[in-house]
């Protein structure tokens, strides 16, 4: 009996060994994208990194990477985590209450983390004001469309770290009061999904997935269609439910959170339903349509919402990427003659839920307003809006004000300006801006502590302060060079 459990024993601590050599059975991949260490670590070693012993660290984490049944222990080792203390094992998920399952950023956008100021938003609302006043007279219709977003919908599930903090002072809210103010064409399903909540038969948002159910998908399709209705009188004809069949397992993208967790067990269900639609032949002069926006697009996609309803659609992620009417990747925006592209459609709407608020537009409504009011964007107001456009940049923006214990919107600003005087050193003609231009000087002169020095001694001296006295040396130096130019 010893001598058996023995071998068990050995058997079992060879397998790993067995898998890794001949692959005895297939070992399924886990989700997400990982970094892993380079395959030759003979070629890195060196007496630096032996001595301070990063090359044993790699080594080993080399090794572990290569382990055989790698992805099931990792597996195995999540789910422990999961189940015996509700932790999750996925960059940026949280776990709230009642299994309701979030994206951080989802939150950190509800309670105002990422809020950019009523300003930005007023002078959103304005360009996109005289952008579509432009459109319409070329019988064109904008629409913005406030996709609903899992922080704002599902507040009294929040996990603890956010229990509790006010939602109210974020960029959702100042977005849909200044883009109401200006009279833009506004549907906001986040307000939408926030009343249907209680009373929905079934989940809006599935607890295991950061995107609307199918059935909140399509609930958002049928009201955005009817009020889209209005602006097309006998254009659009909006689809049918013929029935809504309960879920008895998921289908992707609700699932997207928990296969980011790669866990043993299979997704809960949950109260999930699946509708079957119906679509009536679409009207001869159906609107082409362009839609700018983020993933939750797919779910339409999925179920060929927009395909049975408008003559013509195109969907440009995250205004990057293209996909046609059939969901085909088919290039990038970057090398369209975007306007031309815009204007062959008749209705352009831009759909984004609160994770993407800061990031609005991804540059689209920017670029299109310069085509048509050239000149108008300051050098300054485009540099402000490129550090926050890609979310990428913006959330190292964000960590790094936290890390530093600032406003965000200082640390956004400091980008920008960083960004801009770069740009200034490199193409001065493309600063005409008397007040760009003092600004500019001002950051060389801090840049350089002989000159900054010099204005501290001469700000004493007069007695003012140093920024006064930093404007009057930058506006001389400004005089001096307007004059040799002329």
């Amino acid at each position: 009996m010893k001598n058996t459990l023995f071998a068990l024993l050995l058997g079992v601590l060879f397998l790993p060994m067995l898998q890794k050599k001949w692959t005895l059975v297939q070992d399924p991949p886990l989700s997400g994208a990982f970094a892993h260490t380079s395959e030759n670590l003979s070629d890195s070693l060196g007496w630096a990194n032996w001595l301070d012993g990063s090359f044993q660290t790699t080594t080993n984490k080399r090794i572990e990477e290569g382990i055989g049944f790698r992805n099931s222990l990792v597996r195995l080792y999540n789910q422990w985590q999961f189940s015996l203390f509700s932790k999750a094992n996925a960059e940026g998920v949280l776990i709230g209450r009642q299994g309701q399952l979030y994206e951080e950023d989802y939150l950190r956008a509800a309670t105002g983390e990422f809020f950019l100021g009523e300003e930005v938003w007023q002078q959103k609302a304005h360009q996109l004001k005289t952008l579509n006043d432009t459109l319409q007279k070329l019988a064109k219709q904008l629409v913005v469309v406030v996709e609903p977003g899992k922080g704002t919908v599902y507040p009294e599930h929040f996990p603890v770290k956010y229990a509790g903090k006010p939602i109210g002072n974020d960029n959702y809210h100042a977005m849909v009061k200044h883009f109401s103010t200006a009279g833009l064409h506004l549907f906001d399903l986040n307000q939408a999904f926030r009343q249907w909540a209680d009373t929905s038969a079934f989940d809006l948002f599935p607890k295991t997935g950061t995107h609307w159910s199918y059935y909140g998908a399509v609930l958002a399709a049928d009201s955005l269609f009817r009020y889209l209705e209005k602006l097309f009188p006998g254009r659009i004809q909006t689809f049918d439910v013929q029935e809504i069949v309960p879920a008895h397992e998921l289908r992707h993208p609700d699932d997207d959170i928990w296969l980011a967790m790669n866990l043993l067990t299979a997704p809960p269900v949950g109260n999930v339903a699946y509708p079957k639609l119906h679509f009536p032949e679409k009207p001869a002069n159906a609107p082409k349509l362009l839609i700018v926006g983020d993933s939750f697009y797919f779910n339409w996609q999925n179920e060929q919402l927009l395909l049975n309803t408008f003559a013509d659609n195109h969907f440009w992620y995250y205004n990057k990427l293209i996909y046609n009417e059939v969901g085909a990747e088919t290039g990038l925006v970057s090398d369209l003659d975007a306007v031309k592209a815009v204007l062959e459609n008749d209705l352009i709407l831009i759909m984004i839920t609160e994770r993407f608020h800061q990031n609005f537009a991804w540059g689209f409504d920017t670029f299109l307003y310069e085509h048509f009011f050239p000149g108008r964007i300051s050098r300054e107001d485009f540099f402000r809006n490129e550090v926050r456009i890609g979310n990428l940049e913006f959330i190292r923006l964000y960590h790094e004000a936290k890390a530093q214990n600032i406003p965000l919107t200082v640390r956004l600003e400091n980008e920008a300006k960083g960004r801009m005087f770069d740009d200034w050193q490199k193409h001065p003609e493309l600063y005409q801006d008397k007040a760009e231009v003092i600004s500019m000087i001002e950051m060389a002169i801090q840049g350089s502590p002989e000159w900054f020095s010099q204005v501290k001694t001469k700000a004493a001296d007069r007695k003012i302060s140093v920024d006064e006295m930093l404007r009057l040396d930058a506006e001389w130096v400004y005089d001096q060079k307007q004059q040799q130019n002329h």
